[in-house]
């Protein structure tokens, strides 16, 4: 994922967030009882015998039962729950060595001390990549905000650089959104913000990444595309928007325009200067009438 999986709210990442730390926490706990057993020569939870002891732990259940449905197919949960289910293997193996032998094989113990680490890890994994989802996606649009703009561009910028290879930056504003809020009030102005975002998203090409730059401001990235190409896409994209009618809760219907700025991601330049005249260019969109793109060499 280039994020965290954009149909998560806000409120369910923090959630999952805490949830994990939870459970992880659980998890700990069921180790910890493994070894007291084996240690102690006490009597083990006979759930931990049990082939499917990975799906009926906590953690398990969670991961079969529970987990958000936008996440089940994830890479990183696909991950987790392999090596999740290997690492119940692992210590069920020790458990069973130790009822037969009356010892444990030190090769075993570090084979279960490895794959416990291995599920630490991939679950770390997966925290972080919900902290950077939270920090760098702009909580309204879901798009990617500034503090992934600067990293994302300096990234594009160093990798152009090397091969050559011609990308544009856009900027765009939705035309006369202010009227919208002082007509409609800030709760329609978000919603149009949303589905303008959603227009764009779904609009552009895969590789094209979409930020929102503050306010009715947008920013696009198209890689891979020089002043012909970029123009075209963003035109379509224009004309497409103006024909779009966006739905209200009370039934009406509000068409919505925006002005586009476009320029090239210069690699010898600092990513402030590009950007700069991205905007430039959208103020000569803005002042030519809106509603339309224009490219500033």
């Amino acid at each position: 994922m280039p994020h965290f999986d954009n149909r998560i709210s806000m409120g369910e990442a923090r959630d999952l967030l805490n949830r994990l730390e939870l459970l992880t926490l659980y998890h700990d706990e069921w180790v910890s009882g493994f070894l007291r057993s084996i240690i102690c020569n006490e009597p083990p939870d006979t759930s931990c015998l049990a082939a499917d002891s990975h799906r009926t732990c906590r953690f398990g259940h969670w991961l079969e039962q529970e987990i958000h449905d936008a996440l089940r197919t994830a890479p990183i949960v696909s991950d987790i729950r392999l090596i999740h289910e290997n690492m119940h293997a692992a210590y069920r193996k020790l458990l069973l060595t130790w009822q037969e032998d009356g010892r444990v094989l030190a090769k075993d113990y570090d084979e279960a001390s490895v794959k416990k680490m291995a599920f630490q890890l991939s679950v770390s994994t997966m925290q972080f990549m919900i902290y950077d989802y939270l920090f760098q996606v702009d909580p309204l649009t879901k798009t990617l905000n500034r503090t992934k703009l600067l990293s994302t561009l300096e990234r594009e910028r160093n990798r152009i650089s090397e091969t050559g290879e011609k990308s544009a930056i856009a900027m765009v504003d939705i035309d006369f959104f202010k009227k919208v809020n002082d007509t409609y009030g800030h709760v329609v102005g978000d919603t149009v913000l949303v589905q303008v975002s959603l227009f764009l998203s779904t609009s552009l090409r895969p590789m094209d990444i979409i930020f929102r730059y503050g306010g009715e401001e947008f920013l696009l990235y198209l890689p891979g595309v020089g002043k012909k190409d970029a123009v075209t896409i963003l035109d379509r994209i224009r004309v497409n928007l103006a024909e779009n009618r966006i739905l209200l809760e009370t039934g009406n219907e509000i068409c919505i325009t925006a002005s586009f700025g476009v320029s090239s991601l210069d690699p010898n330049t600092e990513i402030a200067l590009s950007v700069d005249k991205a905007d430039q260019a959208l103020y000569m969109a803005k002042k030519g009438g809106r509603n339309r793109v224009v490219w500033l060499d």
